[in-house]
């Protein structure tokens, strides 16, 4: 072993600069960035420190993100000093939540990459989930601070906890912070009990300019490449995604991939759409899919299907696989296309049961699809902190709905 390990003081600054270097590829690559060479490379130190400061890679990484919850602590403690200053009321509280956001994506933004990561690798375990929980107590506190109770803390999280991940998005600045702003609005409206706000129009716009489709609406065989593409993400990772690897997994001629998938920023959308699709083939080998679109008739009949998803044990692979394939569009410039089509997909599948059981429609309809569907999607990893995260998944779906529904009551539906 080299001499200068011996000094204490020397081996401290060693350790220091490997957790930094880690931290630096997982924040700039993801942790698939972060091997021993290149961590050691960066660091500028042998690959076997690594092994002499921390046992082993993982236990670095572990390290790295237990230094991020330290980092984020701090962090909080700054935007809550911040947030202080808003008024004390519900209006206040969707002040507070889009500043965080919007906080967190920019100066925040290596931090939440970090956070990203390990919530990713191992959703719901370990330090990801203590992680959350922090979050989770942060938005609790804060609710208080605004005069909310507990459970309206929680449902802030829940929207924070999707959004934390989406606004890294780099696709369309201004339209997304548009329409970042008006669903941070209609949420705290429905959900907290916050001013009417008009609509802007920018949620329906960031949908159409990303170039999102209904459900259903590509083609057959583009979707078997397509699913060919996520299948192909999933073993090799993104790199791995080029038109000759999808034409040999879903057993086509490159040119037939290229006639629908022209680009890479092409093929990753068609992946997206390839994890939604497997989504939905899980939920029906399962058995306990919601009913058809044309089944659903009543609220009751909507909720009691949702429930099913969002109160599930563990998320479906393909909500992971979309989540490592957001990840990865940020992080290259040329596909931030494609991160929008990732981001503006939700609400899409939801669409057609709440205009139909709901009498919503137009932009509205799209709005309320949106908010209810990135809440929704946000419950399992929003509890991922608890003691018993089913009971508190539970706990808040039945808040999510309960509210929704009683605004709804409202409007004489």
């Amino acid at each position: 072993m080299p001499s200068h390990f011996g000094s204490p003081e020397l081996q401290d600054n060693t350790r220091q600069r490997l957790i930094a270097a880690a931290a630096t590829l997982v924040a700039e690559g993801g942790i698939a960035a972060a091997s021993a060479r290149a961590i050691a490379a960066l660091a500028g130190t042998s690959a076997s420190a690594i092994n002499y400061n921390f046992g082993n890679l993982e236990r670095l990484l572990l390290a790295v993100f237990k230094q991020g919850l330290e980092e984020t602590r701090a962090w909080q403690e700054g935007r809550a000093r911040e947030i202080a200053a808003l008024p004390r009321s519900p209006d206040g509280a969707a002040l507070a939540l889009l500043h965080v956001i919007q906080a967190w994506a920019s100066d925040g933004r290596r931090l939440a990459l970090i956070y990203q990561e390990a919530v990713t690798a191992a959703p719901g375990q370990g330090i990801a989930a203590v992680w959350t929980g922090l979050w989770r107590d942060f938005w609790i506190e804060a609710a208080e601070r605004f005069g909310l109770a507990p459970i309206d803390g929680r449902i802030l999280h829940a929207f924070f906890e999707h959004e934390a991940l989406y606004s890294l998005s780099a696709w369309s600045p201004a339209l997304e912070s548009a329409a970042l702003t008006e669903m941070a609005e209609h949420f705290a409206t429905l959900w907290l009990g916050a001013s009417i706000r008009p609509m802007r129009g920018a949620t329906p716009l960031a949908e159409r300019t990303a170039g999102t489709r209904p459900f259903g609406s590509v083609q057959p065989a583009a979707m078997r490449i397509a699913q060919a593409a996520a299948e192909v993400v999933e073993d090799k990772g993104l790199s791995g995604l080029t038109h000759r690897a999808v034409a040999t997994r879903a057993g086509v001629t490159t040119g037939s991939v290229t006639h629908h998938f022209r680009s890479i920023e092409d093929l990753v959308a068609g992946a997206i759409r390839g994890q939604v699709q497997t989504m939905t083939d899980e939920a029906a080998a399962r058995n306990d899919g919601p009913p058809s679109v044309e089944g659903i008739l009543t609220p009751e009949a909507l909720f009691a299907a949702l429930r099913l998803h969002v109160t599930a044990e563990a998320p479906s692979p393909a909500v992971i696989r979309r989540r490592r394939l957001f990840l990865a569009t940020v992080r290259r410039r040329e596909l931030a296309p494609a991160g929008g089509v990732i981001r503006f997909s939700y609400g899409g599948t939801l669409r057609d049961s709440l205009g139909r059981v709901f009498g919503l429609s137009g932009d509205n309809l799209v709005l309320h699809a949106s908010v209810l569907a990135r809440l929704l999607a946000a419950v399992w990893f929003s509890c991922a902190g608890d003691n018993n995260p089913h009971a508190a998944r539970s706990a808040l779906f039945e808040q999510i709905e309960a509210k929704f529904l009683a605004w709804n009551s409202a409007r004489g539906i």
